[in-house]
């Protein structure tokens, strides 16, 4: 049999892969396992989803829109949403992919506040590790989140709400899946808006270390993409409500006449429509369409969000690792991330900076250099992403999360046996 492998493919998992047909079995596989986890799209770089027990997948309770561009082999056949016309909010299966989420909301004139960077990716992974898109008003993904049903460790349900849970849900929305099986999420929409995206480059890093906090404001969201293998930055994507316009230039770059991949020289086939297009805000915030391979696919991934008002030291430190990552950076993304509630969230009560590295799929050389951009970013007081690769020191990560404490009793309280718990949360949580 071969190995379970990340989408990337840079590690294998090493439990069992479950695949119930109704959330009864659902149930039963949790009540019956001493060791449980949930995997989604796999779109991780460590081992926070892995197992010594259950890997949990529920695929096939995922709603698929009839419109769905997520690929012909996805398992699912889970229920229709259901939207709330009176508050908006929406409760989807929680193995559901965003990209199928917003085709429903869109034939209901609805929409999400943002999106990651690639629909593909489900909406609970999404939210139990503080999965973020790019803007200075932008918070991450969970943000939107004002329910969670979850299964308990005896199979049992428990549904967790604003209105009557309050401060534990912002306890129980970046939980690592530690504390139950998310089978179903309640999200607050918006109404359908449309975005436009253009692209400009290049740009002087230096002048972007400058005159970061000007750049970031361009636009809804913004992004910023460089290989560090030379002074410039390759490309800024700045994405617009349709109706603002858009800037003749970006500190001197002008805009782009054809369509750009982040990645240099890689097709921009799969990338979503650029050119200052105007589109319905799911296909442009995100930089990857649904139907395609987003990013490079054989990749490995390492992302520090580091508070905002280090955002010139982060450039800086990020353009002292031009030589360390020289061979191993296919593309580095730095952008904006609001401030949320979340007790786990890198943005628990802080706006960041995010410095995202797209490393080649070279397992032992990237391990190598990790430590130096731990070194980079540490004094910073950066914080590595959840599902991402990184060398800290999980003594320093745990000390820069001040409602820890009050995830630990929340965890005992809603999993008191651990069944939840992995060893990923353990060395990262406690």
């Amino acid at each position: 049999m071969e190995p379970l492998l990340t989408w990337a493919g840079n590690r294998a998992y090493a439990g069992t892969l479950v695949h119930p047909g109704s959330l009864d079995e659902a149930a039963d596989v949790v009540a019956r396992s001493r060791h449980v986890r949930a995997l989604g799209s796999r779109h991780g770089f460590n081992d926070a989803a892995d197992s010594q027990g259950a890997l949990v997948s529920l695929d096939r309770l995922a709603y698929r829109h009839p419109g769905s561009r997520t690929g012909p082999d996805d398992l699912t056949g889970g229920p229709e949403p259901r939207l709330d016309p009176a508050t908006g909010h929406v409760w989807v299966p929680a193995a559901t992919r965003y990209a199928d989420l917003a085709l429903f909301l869109a034939d209901h004139g609805r929409t999400l506040p943002n999106f990651a960077s690639l629909p593909h990716i489900t909406v609970a992974g999404a939210v139990v590790t503080a999965t973020h898109g790019s803007g200075t008003g932008n918070p991450v993904l969970a943000a939107s989140v004002v329910g969670l049903d979850l299964l308990l460790a005896d199979g049992t349900e428990r549904r967790l709400h604003r209105d009557t849970d309050g401060d534990v849900l912002d306890g129980a929305t970046v939980s690592l899946g530690a504390l139950g099986l998310v089978h179903g999420v309640t999200l607050a929409t918006v109404p359908a808006f449309d975005v436009a995206q253009t692209v400009y480059g290049p740009l002087p890093l230096a002048g972007l270390v400058e005159a970061f906090d000007e750049v970031s404001a361009l636009g809804y969201s913004v992004s910023c993409f460089t290989t560090l293998r030379g002074p410039d930055v390759e490309t800024v994507w700045v994405k617009r409500l349709a109706d603002e316009g858009m800037p003749e230039e970006v500190l001197g770059a002008k805009a782009l006449t054809s369509p750009v991949h982040p990645i240099p020289g890689v097709d921009p086939a799969n990338c979503t429509p650029q050119g200052g297009v105007p589109g319905p805000a799911a296909d442009r915030l995100p930089h990857f369409r649904a139907e395609g391979m987003p990013s490079a696919g054989a990749e490995i991934q390492c992302e520090y969000l580091v508070p905002r008002e280090e955002a010139r030291a982060a450039l800086r430190a990020l353009a002292g690792l031009a030589r360390p990552l020289a061979g191993l950076l296919q593309v580095c993304e730095v952008r904006s991330v609001a401030a949320d509630r979340a007790w786990l969230s890198p943005m628990h009560d802080q706006p960041c900076v995010a410095v995202h590295l797209t490393l080649v799929r070279d397992v032992e050389r990237v391990a190598a250099v990790l430590p130096l951009v731990e070194a980079a970013f540490a004094p910073l007081g950066g914080r590595p992403h959840w599902g991402k690769v990184s060398a800290a020191d999980p003594a320093r990560v745990r000390g820069l999360y001040p409602r820890r404490a009050d995830f630990l009793d929340l965890a005992r309280t809603l999993d008191p046996g651990r069944k939840f718990t992995n060893a990923f949360v353990r060395r990262w949580v406690g």
